[in-house]
């Protein structure tokens, strides 16, 4: 039997601040049970508004360390050309609380979360590394509603037992990263909404909605701890007005026809949580007219219809960047052989869009923040 291996996501949202004036937005406080009781812990919660209508909610949850990882990569370096090996140090939090600044100046990093909130007068931010537990209230003391970021982060996925017995998934976007933008302007038409994830995911099933043109994707995660959680995926095959998407039609039909129970596939596309809202127009029907009856003005025009508000929280598949075939089973999930694919064309092969950095903000060249004070980091060096 081969142990469940842990899928892996990412996530980036650019948008502004909202919500973290509300109370409870962050709190320090002592755990009251479990293991943890009497630990102090910090959290931190508020919106990224991603574009007029959409609005993603983030956070960030740490118990204060006893200790600190730290990592510098001039002793990674010289470890890998002697041939050693080279693990990272661990010190006391408390002494990295003393000894931070100079730490940082001898190229030590701490890995756990970064964030750049400060530009200098030079006009480059200033980002630096640092545990989440500090991170959450620097973050909360330094922004405001209305401020422009990019956030970057994890996805966790849990499940709890509502009021009514009924079993709830819920996705929390875990805070990582989080760096100060100088400008958005929704109304910009170069302006380009990001919302963008990555996730593993193990294949379930899939349904389709025809009236709606949505194929709705159930995708099994598994966390660190092997545990796993069944997360539904929608792929909207329409225009956006009565038409179709032909490539994402095709995707729609993948996902319906060819992908099997227990194939594992790398997907990307954009977490939604948003309210449409369109007007409709009142025809009067069989009314009568008070205005000519009565006498007085007629009914304004903007007041002559009503909203209709629809609630979309979505998690978007547009594409698919890698697929391997029969990799568990049904039964306990046993993992089975590997098939590769051979045809690495998987836009081609299944529909959707292709990644590309259009619509792959991790995939960049111009990272604005590449300068800004940022530990260049080779994977190579980590020791994860």
């Amino acid at each position: 039997m081969t142990e469940l291996q842990q899928t892996k996501n990412s996530f980036k949202f650019i948008g502004k601040v909202t919500r973290i004036d509300k109370d409870g937005a962050f709190k320090e406080e002592e755990s009251t049970k479990g293991k943890n009781q009497g630990r102090l812990y910090r959290s931190l919660r508020f919106g990224v508004k991603t574009s007029p209508n959409n609005e993603m909610t983030v956070q960030m949850f740490s118990f204060q360390p006893e200790e600190v990882f730290l990592w510098n990569s001039d002793k990674a370096k010289k470890a890998k050309e002697n041939h050693k090996e080279y693990k990272g140090e661990r010190i006391p939090f408390e002494q990295w609380v003393e000894e931070e600044e100079s730490l940082r100046e001898e190229g030590y990093a701490v890995l756990q979360s970064r964030i750049g909130l400060v530009y200098d007068e030079n006009g480059k931010l200033k980002s630096k590394g640092l545990p989440s537990y500090v991170a959450s209230k620097e973050i909360f003391d330094q922004l405001n509603n209305n401020d422009n970021v990019i956030v970057e982060g994890s996805i966790g996925y849990s499940k709890y037992e509502n009021q009514q017995g009924k079993v709830v998934q819920q996705k929390n976007f875990n805070i990582e990263k989080v760096y100060r933008l100088k400008d958005i302007d929704f109304e910009d038409e170069k302006f380009k909404e990001i919302t963008y994830f990555e996730q593993e995911i193990v294949y379930v099933d899939a349904e389709l909605d025809q009236d709606n043109k949505k194929v709705y994707v159930t995708g099994r995660t598994i966390d660190y701890y092997k545990d796993w959680h069944d997360i539904q995926f929608v792929i909207d095959y329409s225009d956006g007005k009565d038409g179709i998407d032909e490539g994402m039609q095709k995707l729609a039909k993948s996902f319906l026809k060819r992908i099997k129970f227990g194939d594992l596939l790398h997907i990307f596309g954009d977490a939604l949580n948003r309210v449409d809202v369109e007007e409709v127009e009142d025809d009067g029907g069989e009314e009568e007219d008070f205005t000519a009856i009565l006498g007085g003005k007629a009914k304004p025009s903007h007041a002559q219809g009503y909203v209709v508000r629809n609630y979309i929280q979505e998690m978007r598949i547009l594409g698919v960047e890698s697929w391997e075939k029969k990799v568990y089973k049904e039964e306990d999930f046993i993992k089975d052989e590997l098939i590769e694919n051979e045809d690495d064309n998987l836009q081609d092969e299944l529909g959707g869009k292709k990644k590309e950095k259009s619509n792959n903000p991790f995939d960049t060249d111009d990272d604005p923040f590449a300068n800004g004070g940022t530990i260049e980091i080779s994977d190579d060096d980590l020791p994860f």
